[in-house]
């Protein structure tokens, strides 16, 4: 561990060479009103190293050890004026070993390319964007860490319950500057390679979503963030609301069996409670607030639906967590709470997730970047288990953004 500690610090070090920045509080992006004088493009890398010591009480005993490390390739490119592409690539994930694309979309901020000043008006406060990648429900999903890129997760796993999808769309955002305020509508495919398009086939129905938020700069230093929003699915055969994620969990080998169909448990870390649910309506708020260096995320999440024989179930999720950041923001501690409570006609108990986090971060450079994570899970009454169960332990990652 300690050899392997000094190799990482060793990589770090000479990365914060690099000349790239990472935004620790991003959610959406502001518009692109920057001139164009011909075509421009950059590329950007994400590399982790994970080191994991976990212990369950489901499945083959799990080694400590490093996991196979991850990294991202990304292509952004200018390629008209208010027109961005983004090309998205995973070269190694926990699900695939091989690079595969994650997706692409266009991110339109001006319909210059209809004629010059088409819809100005609209066009000033309205970005359109078009293609596959994460659906912008809820505010989690910017917190996240995406495969290997992991500098906007304060922590080194995601939750345990994940309102995350990666599909076609197509999204409008408006914004409201008068009122600090913004609102964004959808819809979905939910589906990333909708190869089955024969009539009767459910699993590219339609999900519509939105948001309305509020986002003020309140003063120097404090930022208040509140944000609702909505997701509607009817007659789907493949909700993937839950199980959007296609690289896998950061754990591996968790409540997996060397007998199962997936031996690593490449997603058995997050639970996925609305499997086979063809109809779903779902509902976030989320809570940012930031004062100096101290931050707090909430999330309060309802979600009810039916299955294929029409029984109904709601879910209750929600988490709370706090940072303190100190050291000119280069080091920071931070503590997640979460719990997830599930009632389905019929049952004659509730079906529940809970999970704490601990971590401790420490931002060697805008470039390179260590956590160390406390971790435990627990599920109690869920029936495919035929008992509760949970797994805990440490993890430790190293990543570079360049």
């Amino acid at each position: 561990m300690k050899r392997f500690t000094n190799i990482i610090l060793s990589v770090a070090v000479c990365a914060s060479l690099a000349n790239a920045e990472k935004i620790k509080h991003v959610f959406e992006p502001e518009k692109d009103t920057s001139g164009f004088d011909k075509v421009e493009f950059n590329f950007n890398g994400d590399l982790t190293f994970t080191y994991q010591g976990l212990s369950d009480n489901y499945g083959d005993p799990i080694k400590s050890g490093l996991s196979l490390p991850t990294a991202n390739l990304d292509i952004n490119a200018k390629i008209m004026s208010g027109f961005n592409v983004k090309l998205e690539t995973m070269l190694s994930s926990h699900h695939h070993h091989e690079t595969f694309v994650k997706g692409g979309y266009a991110s339109m901020d001006n319909l210059d390319f209809v004629y010059k000043g088409f819809a100005k008006d609209f066009m000033d406060h309205a970005t359109i964007k078009v293609g596959v990648n994460d659906i912008n429900y809820g505010d989690y999903h910017f917190r996240r860490t995406d495969n290997a890129d992991v500098f906007r997760n304060p922590f080194v796993n995601n939750m345990g319950v994940e309102a995350y999808m990666q599909a076609g769309f197509v999204e409008l955002m408006y914004r409201l500057p008068s009122i600090d305020s913004f609102f964004v509508t959808g819809v979905t495919n939910g589906e990333v390679n909708p190869d089955d398009v024969s009539a009767g086939n459910g699993k590219g129905a339609y999900s519509y979503y939105g948001k309305f938020g509020y986002d003020s700069q309140l003063s120097e230093n404090t930022r208040l963030r509140v944000s609702q929003s909505g997701f509607i699915v009817r007659n789907t055969s493949k909700n993937r609301l839950y199980m959007g994620d296609k690289a896998g969990n950061i754990p591996t080998k968790v409540f997996a069996f060397s007998t199962d169909s997936n031996p690593n448990g490449e997603f058995n870390a997050v639970w996925d409670p609305v499997s086979g649910y063809k109809d779903l309506t779902a509902g976030m708020t989320n809570i940012f607030f930031k004062h100096n260096g101290t931050e707090f995320f909430g999330l309060v999440e309802y979600v009810d639906g039916k299955n294929q024989t029409d029984q109904d179930f709601n879910m209750l999720h929600y988490s709370g967590e706090v940072i303190q950041r100190f050291g000119g923001d280069e080091f920071y501690a931070a503590a997640r709470y979460e719990n997830a409570t599930v009632e389905r006609d019929g049952d004659s108990a509730d079906d529940e997730l809970t999970q704490y986090q601990l971590a401790l971060g420490w931002f060697l450079s805008k470039n390179a970047m260590m956590k160390l994570e406390y971790i435990k899970q627990e599920r109690e009454n869920i029936a495919k288990y035929g008992k509760d169960i949970k797994f805990d332990g440490f993890m430790f990652s190293a990543a570079l953004s360049f």
